[in-house]
């Protein structure tokens, strides 16, 4: 799934607002998650590392896939810095092949929204149940339907800033479309560059996504063959509302004899 982001700057920028969040309730999650389900985890979209890095500063066997050569790059820097070994392959949600089976695959950081067709999510969800170990775990996560009817909205722009090494100054801005007839939203999303106050370096990322129904991607779970499929409030076992900003589900791969599907 090759798309127009997740290009140079645009991985630069990610990589320095994530170092200035605070993530650790967001990687407690997973830790919990990982030693729930057992190792070794798979994480779907392993970008720069925001999630992958952590646990494997953890000592946990995780392994990333990504299509972004620039996320991956900065990835691997930051591993070999920190004396890391990642185990990183680029590939695609939808046709990745890798020689392993896992007890944890993780889509993380609203996944789920990066599918517009339906199609993209089965083959996804396909090649998820062809690698998780009978009875593992399959953890995404996706932004809900927006819960105010705005029909088309044409959006102005946004945006900010954040400082980088040394007189580095990455800004961002951008302009987001929302369907709620399709459920579809796209991005215009600008990247640049100063250096010591002076424009250096200028990217333009085109992103298109969709927000979905808990409904709607419980259903993608089951009708992969996935089982227990619940749906929770981001980070919690509390069960999502109607103002949950991002929503988590979690289903399991069936063990062999297992008699019932829920």
């Amino acid at each position: 799934m090759k798309t127009k982001e997740y290009r140079r700057l645009h991985a630069e920028w990610y990589e320095l607002v994530s170092a200035a969040e605070d993530h650790s309730r967001e990687i407690d999650f997973w830790v919990r998650s990982i030693r729930a389900a057992g190792e070794p985890a798979l994480e779907l979209g392993s970008g720069t590392g925001r999630v992958l890095i952590p646990l494997l500063e953890q000592g946990f066997d995780v392994v990333g896939i990504d299509t972004s050569e620039d996320m991956m790059a900065r990835c691997r820097a930051a591993c070999r810095a920190k004396g890391l070994r990642a185990e990183l392959h680029e590939q695609t949600m939808t046709e990745f092949t890798l020689p392993r089976e896992f007890g944890l695959v993780i889509l993380d950081s609203g996944g789920l929204g990066l599918f517009v067709s339906d199609q993209e999510i089965r083959s996804t969800f396909e090649r998820v149940m062809a690698h998780v170990k009978p009875g593992g775990w399959f953890i995404f996560e996706f932004q809900p339907e927006p819960s105010e009817d705005k029909g088309s909205d044409d959006r102005e722009w946004s945006g900010d800033w954040v400082k980088g090494p040394d007189d580095t100054v990455v800004a961002w801005r951008q302009r987001w479309k929302y369907d709620a007839a399709t459920h579809i939203w796209k991005i215009l999303f600008v990247v640049e560059k100063f250096i010591g106050g002076r424009l250096v370096e200028t990217e333009v990322n085109e992103r298109t996504g969709r927000f979905f129904t808990v409904e709607e991607a419980v259903r993608f779970a089951e009708s992969a063959g996935f089982t227990d499929a619940r749906a929770f409030d981001w980070l919690t076992e509390d069960p999502p509302g109607k103002d949950s900003k991002a929503v988590t589900v979690r289903c399991r791969k069936p063990r062999i004899g297992d008699s019932h599907l829920l």
